[in-house]
């Protein structure tokens, strides 16, 4: 059984894990792209990121059997200042961006990710959000079909790059 919890203080060994078998996941499928995370102190890092995030804030831990097997990482945006001079309506809602979103492998397919991000939704219309936005890479194969199939997300954007010499 998944439980969706508040970070406390311990979880910072089983993000890594989710962090570090996201960065392999990532790293196999664009090298160019992404690279391992250094281990030495990652689990001390996460910790600390996850557990002090502000009101604007939004973290949250999956749980199986008492160790964190993975986490949400989300932030509340207001309208920004100057909405009506901008293009895209978006800015001028309240909207909550998902920053990461990271489950250990061994868990994947097991409702930890859904769950995660069922509970962004949740925080994100308790704040009086009415939109929740994130990024992944379009290449992959999991997590497209997981944000567009599962979750009920629509592609928005693309984001293009250029390696230069």
């Amino acid at each position: 059984m998944i439980e969706i919890r508040s970070p406390r203080p311990g979880d910072g060994t089983g993000i890594a894990v989710a962090w570090c078998d996201f960065a392999e996941f990532y790293r196999e499928i664009a090298p160019e792209s992404f690279q391992s995370p250094r281990r030495d102190g990652l689990d001390v890092w996460l910790e600390d990121k996850l557990l002090t995030r502000g009101e604007d804030g939004f973290v949250r831990v999956a749980d199986h059997g008492g160790e964190a097997i993975g986490f949400v990482d989300a932030a509340f945006l207001p309208p920004h200042a100057d909405a009506d001079r901008q293009l895209v309506r978006e800015v001028a809602i309240p909207r909550v961006f998902v920053n990461a979103l990271a489950v250990q492998r061994d868990h994947w397919r097991a409702g930890a990710g859904a769950a995660l991000m069922t509970s962004v939704e949740q925080w994100a219309n308790e704040r009086g959000a009415r939109m929740v936005m994130l990024d992944t890479y379009a290449a992959s194969p999991v997590s497209v079909p997981f944000y567009e199939r599962r979750m009920g997300y629509h592609r928005q954007a693309i984001v293009f790059a250029k390696h230069l010499a």
